[in-house]
């Protein structure tokens, strides 16, 4: 137990991961002995669980800060621009899930393995990685800074996929509750025509 009241998750000595503030990797280090000292199969698994060390040393300095963590969900106001331009009911409703819902997104790295399939795939939403798959035979032969980029890749392959928030400055002057009822008409009326 620590000042946190929690039990940290085990530092390891072969990888270290730096989490940035949307809770997803900007940082790997693998040591020089993590390929030997792995069978390739656990790779994966090494490098997700340095990442949980990373969210508890972030977690740990926020606390210590007296810092809030960033919102994983988009104000009203910052959605409600992005919504009011969708043109069809589908387009909103996909918009919507993806501001609010936040599904896992699945992405690859370049690299490929002996059947042409790719060698490492990433899964993780806006704000937390949820696995990490690597192909042992492709891990074997590539090097592990190599992995570590491609990795850091997918990440910002998921960053890039959230939705750029808009500025309108009509819509800054409604209230919330104008903005809601704006979102829910058009929604409305995309139901009916879009």
């Amino acid at each position: 137990m620590t000042r946190l009241g929690i039990t940290p998750p085990e530092k390891s000595s072969l990888v270290s991961v730096e989490v940035g503030s949307d809770r997803l990797p900007i940082g790997i280090s693998l040591g020089r002995s993590w390929k030997n000292s792995l069978d390739p199969s656990q790779y994966g698994r090494s490098i997700m669980d340095a990442y949980r060390y990373g969210l508890y040393l972030m977690a740990a300095r926020m606390v210590e800060s007296g810092e809030l963590p960033p919102s994983t969900v988009p104000s009203l106001r910052d959605a409600a621009p992005l919504l009011l331009g969708t043109r069809t009911i589908d387009e909103f409703r996909e918009l919507y899930d993806h501001l609010f819902l936040e599904n896992p997104i699945t992405v690859h790295g370049p690299g490929r393995n002996a059947y042409g399939q790719p060698a490492l795939t990433v899964t993780a939403t806006e704000s937390k990685l949820i696995s990490i798959g690597i192909d042992p035979g492709w891990a074997e032969g590539t090097d592990a800074n190599f992995i570590a980029q491609d990795i850091l890749e997918c990440c910002q392959q998921v960053r890039a996929k959230k939705p750029q928030s808009v500025k309108d400055v009509y819509l800054d002057q409604e209230s919330d509750s104008e903005l809601a009822s704006r979102v829910v008409g058009h929604e409305q009326y995309l139901l009916q025509y879009g």
